[in-house]
């Protein structure tokens, strides 16, 4: 029996855990995390399918793992109960040049590149004046339900999960374990270690704004707004190389007045709170396989803030890498 250690309580380890488990049911297959929802930074992120600080990783790459997790989430969205929103999303821009049409644009709901006229009335309904822009259907999900549901679909699959530190991947703790997934997001810096990880720091607020039913992004000024099924997610910050956890006056006001400008109603929300977290930044998301005496690991991490993305997608590639090492391994046997 191969025993398999999976190395991270968010989502990309429970994604890569589940799909292992389903995949190998006579596997020992075991998720070793310190921090566990609703402590981890996707908990607190907004939920969006959309790809976001990730650009240096191959288009064709996030094509693949990023419509196999919209397609999968869509399957979800139908069933009904997994808290997913499915609601027009305008990304927009003041100065065209920043915007290019996504590959991926053709295989999305609903997807069109804003008309002057749309621009134009999108403009003075923002507060703005919108010189190229982009819509179409995507879903927002409630992080902590997602990963949830990851984690009871896993330990439903037999799979067993300890709560424990791993300090590294040689930890004596994962000692008699036949492969390593190693999905621990920022924590890999260390782990690794890899220094080309970074921290980027995403301040946001939560407020609560039932009347909003579309999420938009606005370039220009840096402001996002995502409504999911509890609240409305206004952000936000990506300050690479920044390690400070706590809100920042300043960032609350750039916030705050930033997403008020786009939407005045936003004047009468009711404010939850203000959160920091830190995205595992990193020049390509690293997904591939590493043989370290004889051990092999699959390393799943670097996401920057597109774990909610690109999750499913990326879960089956680390069982794709999984099942060509086990029956290379069995070819030799």
């Amino acid at each position: 029996m191969v025993k398999i250690a999976v190395i991270g309580g968010g989502i990309n380890g429970f994604s890569s855990a589940v799909k292992i488990k389903e995949k190998f049911k006579d596997a020992q297959v075991v998720l070793f995390s310190d921090e566990f929802s609703p402590n981890t930074t996707g908990d607190g992120s907004g939920g969006l399918w959309y790809p976001y600080l990730c650009s240096n990783t191959p288009e064709h790459l996030l094509i693949k793992w990023g419509i196999e997790t919209y397609q999968f989430v869509h399957g979800l969205w139908r069933k009904g109960g997994h808290d997913i929103n499915l609601m027009p999303m305008y990304s927009l821009y003041k100065n065209k040049e920043r915007f290019i049409r996504p590959k991926w644009a053709s295989m999305v709901f609903g997807y069109h590149e804003l008309e002057e006229k749309q621009l134009r009335y999108l403009g003075e309904l923002y507060s703005s004046a919108y010189s190229a822009g982009e819509t179409f259907s995507t879903f927002v999900l409630l992080p902590p339900s997602m990963i949830k549901y990851m984690e009871t679909r896993f330990k439903n699959a037999n799979g067993n999960v300890i709560n424990a530190r791993v300090g590294s991947l040689h930890d004596v703790i994962l000692r008699d374990y036949d492969v390593i997934i190693n999905c621990t997001g920022l924590g890999s810096r260390d782990m690794v270690p890899d220094d080309a990880v970074f921290p980027i720091r995403g301040q946001i607020a939560k407020v609560v704004a039932p009347w909003v039913n579309q999420t938009i992004m606005d370039d220009d000024r840096e402001n996002y707004i995502i409504p999911n099924v509890n609240m409305c997610v206004l952000g936000g910050t990506h300050q690479e190389h920044d390690y400070n956890r706590q809100v920042d006056e300043k960032d609350k006001e750039m916030i705050l007045n930033g997403c008020q400008a786009i939407l005045p109603s936003l004047k009468n929300a009711q404010l939850v709170n203000h959160w920091v977290g830190l995205r595992p930044g990193r020049s390509e998301i690293r997904l591939e396989p590493e043989v370290i005496d004889g051990k092999l690991y699959i390393h799943n991490y670097g996401h920057g803030g597109s774990g909610f993305t690109l999750f499913w997608g990326c879960a089956t590639n680390v069982v794709d890498l999984l099942e060509k090492y086990l029956n290379k391994s069995q070819s030799k046997l």
